[in-house]
């Protein structure tokens, strides 16, 4: 299977899909990934180095394709589990003003993850919990980020789980149950 966290900064994604990954023996990864493209990306992200939003929309497809080539080769094996994805590009850039249909022209080869996980989290909560700033880590910005990602999961069916002012624990056993049932149908 392959499994999708999304959310804004602070909802948890890393922590809940690293947990599940190491729970199910299942290869972990994220986005941007560490490729040469994604390192580029994080430095934008950082503020260190500018570029027009299409630009950014771009190298976040690039780095996708790249990485879906680990993605596809480590599924042949056992279950991927990733933290951002496909989604997060749409909700974030989306609402930084680059047109979505563009945003899912140039990712139309991506995977399709069989699970999306969708964290929520109050933002004030979330920009608690983070302790790294980068671009889009402005309270009214990821307000908007995570009605986007809210309106996504409405139209591609996400599994939505809020995760403010919940242990890690109660979270994952969240995610562990709804995953639980499709275990027996995969093998992981």
């Amino acid at each position: 299977m392959f499994i999708v966290f999304e959310g804004i900064d602070g909802s948890g994604k890393t922590t809940i899909s690293k947990k599940l990954a190491k729970s199910i023996n299942a290869f972990w990864t994220y986005e941007p990934s560490n490729s040469v493209v994604g390192d580029l990306i994080r430095k934008i992200l950082s503020g260190n180095v500018k570029v027009d939003d299409k630009t950014l929309a771009l190298l976040f497809s690039a780095d996708r394709v790249e990485h879906s080539k680990k993605i596809k080769e480590e599924l042949k094996h056992r279950s991927v589990v990733c933290d951002r994805y496909l989604y997060s590009s749409i909700a974030y850039q989306s609402v930084a003003g680059v047109d979505e249909d563009f945003i899912r022209s140039i990712n139309r080869y991506a995977l399709k993850p069989d699970l999306v996980f969708l964290l929520i989290c109050d933002v004030e909560t979330a920009l608690k919990r983070i302790n790294t700033e980068d671009i889009f880590e402005k309270k009214e910005f990821l307000e908007k980020v995570q009605e986007k990602y809210l309106d996504l999961a409405k139209k591609e069916g996400f599994v939505i789980i809020d995760t403010t002012d919940r242990s890690v624990e109660d979270v994952y056993d969240e995610v562990f149950s709804i995953l639980k049932p499709m275990i027996t149908q995969h093998s992981f």
